[in-house]
């Protein structure tokens, strides 16, 4: 008797046919490849002793799952069990098939039948791998789907991706379709329905995005949860899309952005409810538009400040509104300095355009001499309606312009120089300093028991004065950002 050497077995080659790399392996997972190269190398050496348990303790893998492994390489004619008790299985060459066009292996009807069904279904429309068939064949005698039930499904995936669909991709479908209990013909046409509208709908929407090309699997997951889960109706979906127009890469997931911001905001999900909130919203997100314009500064989307935009619009008028945005953006404000302003507006009796317009006016004629201030103590930017405000309070206590140059030329140093002003301000007319002149020389003068100290450095820069008597506007505005 003649066997290899131990040597040999570990050091020699186990020849693998190309055609089984071709023809075999693409369809093939990881365990059915090791299973079979693991049985095609111990095949070699004739060891009829050598055990399924064997093969699965080597291959860490299950008894089942190795038997699994095996009956699938027996559908594809490849091995062909030829004992039981133990199981004992040849490994048949697969040049030797395709060389002599002859089945060495005894024939599986139901494979024989199933293939030829398949054949007959898109046998005419393209060329069908032996593989694919075998695939396909699984779904019956592994998953327990009927027949029919596999048929349909190719012949679904045929009319909606194209008769060169990929058989993977419909495994996946073939999963799904046994997790959600399809088990009869009924069962199957009526889901293959909704998976008809599902693929219409999505093909509606790239055309509206302009692509020319099939969805894919997520974006059909998309489809199905708006329909499904969220209940919009086709007609909804593609009036929704015009809202992408805007969008440089308009996508299913920008789609579903704005679905979603319909479906918290409205509880209509037919097409006419859906249309018509929109056109609302279109004219809302204009109107914000208009006053983040007159804002200017860093741009934000008019979708983020469109609920607070709202609040505002329950109380004010869009024209007050974008006097506010106009207002504000003089020393900087954003959005959220809008509402402090206008609440200042009204506590003023300022309810209207024209008496807003007319009070902004009446400040106007301050501007000058702000501008002056702002000079004198180094303060940047323009003037804004708190600081012209401010300066309106300073004269109508009685300084006279010149003390309040003076007092913004010693503010110079200080943080807080507004603040600084009140202070100042104050403590002149409360020791009766009138003159420019006399307040310099008050400055220069030494406190009793201490050293010289300038007027600014009795003030401490860095606290926050309580707002000047008179008009108290803006004080959340003020506190917050030391207008």
């Amino acid at each position: 008797m003649f066997k290899p050497s131990e040597q040999a077995r570990q050091f020699g080659v186990t020849a693998v046919e190309n055609l089984f790399i071709t023809e075999y392996l693409p369809a093939a997972d990881g365990d059915k490849v090791r299973v079979y190269l693991y049985g095609l190398y111990r095949s070699q050496f004739e060891q009829e002793g050598f055990s399924v348990p064997e093969m699965a303790n080597t291959l860490s893998m299950e008894e089942g799952q190795v038997l699994s492994c095996l009956r699938y390489w027996e559908r594809r004619r490849l091995v062909e069990r030829v004992g039981d008790q133990p199981p004992q299985y040849l490994f048949h060459s697969i040049n030797q098939r395709f060389l002599t066009g002859q089945d060495q292996l005894s024939v599986d009807e139901g494979y024989v039948a199933f293939s030829e069904a398949v054949n007959a279904q898109l046998g005419s429309r393209r060329k069908l791998r032996e593989s694919d068939i075998a695939m396909a064949y699984e779904w019956v005698e592994e998953m327990g789907l009927r027949r029919e039930v596999v048929l349909m499904l190719l012949n679904h995936f045929a009319d909606t991706r194209g008769v060169n669909f990929s058989f993977k991709s419909a495994q996946k479908t073939a999963v799904m379709m046994l997790e959600e209990g399809i088990k009869t013909s009924e069962d199957a046409e009526q889901y293959f329905s909704h998976s008809k509208r599902t693929h219409a709908g999505a093909r509606a929407v790239l055309a509206q995005f302009n692509l020319r090309r099939l969805p894919t699997e997520p974006e059909l997951a998309l489809y199905r949860k708006w329909t499904e889960q969220w209940g919009f109706d086709d007609k909804a979906i593609l009036d929704a899309v015009q809202e992408t127009v805007a969008a440089n890469n308009p996508s299913f997931s920008y789609l579903n952005g704005i679905l979603e911001r319909l479906m918290n905001k409205t509880s209509a999900r037919d097409s006419g409810a859906v249309a018509q909130h929109l056109r609302q919203e279109g004219e809302d997100i204009a109107q914000v538009k208009q006053v983040l314009d007159e804002l200017g500064g860093p741009r934000v989307s008019p979708y983020t400040v469109l609920p607070a935009y709202l609040a505002l619009r329950k109380q004010y008028s869009q024209e007050i509104i974008l006097l506010a945005a106009r207002s504000v953006q003089a020393r900087g404000g954003m959005f959220e300095d809008l509402a402090p302003r206008l609440a200042a507006w009204a506590d003023q009796g300022l309810d209207s355009e024209k008496k807003v317009v007319e009070h902004l006016r009446a400040l106007k004629q301050f501007e000058p001499l702000m501008l002056k201030v702002f000079e004198h103590s180094g303060q940047e930017g323009r003037p804004g309606e708190n600081d012209l405000l401010r300066l309106k309070n300073w004269l109508s206590q009685g300084h006279s312009q010149a003390m309040v140059l003076e007092a913004a030329a010693q503010a110079r140093s200080a943080k807080q120089k507004p603040q600084y002003m009140d202070k100042v301000l104050a403590n002149w007319k409360k020791q009766g300093i009138a003159t420019p002149e006399a307040a310099r020389a008050e400055s220069g003068k030494p406190r009793s028991g201490k050293g010289r100290t300038l007027a600014f450095q009795d003030y401490d820069q860095d606290q926050t004065n309580q707002p000047f008597s008179g008009i108290d506007l803006l004080k959340e505005a003020r506190e917050t950002h030391g207008q």
